[in-house]
């Protein structure tokens, strides 16, 4: 086990202002190995940058060169391996016991963009001054986020602008239209849904959550409201600056032609337009979850498999892929509406 002030001696989270290092070590998973276990092997891609705390590790890369990392030695101060140098190696644990820590490869590399930012941020920042950065964090954690590259990462932060807001305070209304996204850097805030018997509560967000952007995905009106339940404090990103970082980024379009030999290999179509669209016109064997509904039925999908997401003319089936993406499903959002794979389908 280390402490947080410990990271400093290991490389890059020496480069890294040392305020974030109890972030950091709260990210931080200890481990520990015996003699012939694997830490990497090649062809095998890793999401984690692993380091040497005690112990000796054998290192053999695909072009033949060894090299013996031991616990004492400076170098295992540096990476024993990371996302993009693990399928080119294997690591294999030589003492009788090893132990160590890693950390996502992605997040560790965000976080050093965020430091850059966050460094160079001039006096009056909206970055600057927070009591807590674990919005940070949150936001970097994200799905959508963990898919961008990093130049739009930095630029993301340097676009961000702060909101105080009090408990009660509504931010979106259901039904307004989309004009911007938010991240909660401090408090929490409840969504609610319009039903039948009046208003439900459907999701509770907290330090981190990115909220808002499914209006800005599909260009259509807001599908829920959110209130602040306690007192807090935004983040605030124009819808503009969200298309131009997130949305074309985060959602994978497929053409119909694709979208069918996809089906065919097995991947699963859901239409997300609502029942009444789909039962006047559907194609049979695909799912029907409205896009409004798409969060609250989740449990009917197999996150293992691969879903292509349908609606009439696109938007609300970018939408939906959004929403699914950002949760961890591989998706993507059919291209040409429903009407179009029902002639690819027919010819």
């Amino acid at each position: 086990m280390i402490e947080a002030e410990d990271l400093k001696e290991y490389y890059p989270f020496n480069k890294i202002e040392i305020k974030f290092y109890p972030l950091l070590l709260n990210e931080v998973e200890f481990f520990e190995k015996n003699q012939g276990d694997e830490l990497y092997a090649i062809n095998h891609r890793a999401e984690n940058t692993k380091y040497l705390t005690n112990g000796v590790v054998q290192i053999t890369t695909d072009k033949g060169r060894e090299k013996t990392l031991k616990s004492t030695s400076l170098s295992s101060k540096y990476p024993v391996g990371d996302a993009n140098k693990s399928n080119t190696m294997d690591a294999i644990v030589t003492s009788k016991t090893m132990s160590g820590f890693q950390i996502s490869s992605n997040l560790l590399d965000h976080l050093q963009v965020w430091n850059t930012v966050y460094t160079s941020a001039m006096p009056g920042s909206p970055l600057l001054g927070h009591d807590s950065y674990e919005w940070v964090v949150g936001l970097l954690k994200s799905r959508s986020v963990q898919m961008l590259p990093q130049a739009n990462i930095q630029e993301l932060f340097m676009q961000l602008e702060a909101r105080p807001v009090k408990a009660g305070e509504e931010i979106i209304a259901e039904g307004d239209e989309g004009g911007f996204c938010y991240i909660i850097a401090a408090g929490e805030a409840e969504v609610f849904q319009v039903i039948a018997e009046g208003e439900q509560k459907v999701a509770n967000l907290e330090k981190g959550a990115l909220f808002g952007e499914s209006a800005l995905v599909s260009n259509e009106p807001r599908n829920a409201s959110v209130r602040m339940k306690t007192d807090g404090l935004l983040m605030v990103l124009a819808g503009v600056t969200f298309s131009k970082l997130l949305k074309a980024h985060v959602i994978r379009w497929v053409n119909p032609q694709a979208a069918l030999e996809m089906l065919r290999a097995g991947a699963t179509l859901v239409d997300v337009r609502e029942s009444s669209e789909y039962s006047h016109q559907s194609i049979e064997g695909c799912f029907n979850i409205p896009v409004t509904q798409i969060r609250k039925n989740i449990h009917k999908l197999n996150l293992n498999s691969t879903i292509i997401t349908c609606s009439d003319l696109g938007s609300r089936c970018a939408s939906a892929a959004f929403t699914l993406a950002t949760l961890g499903y591989d998706v993507y959002a059919l291209q040409g509406g429903i009407n179009g794979l029902i002639r690819t389908v027919q010819s």
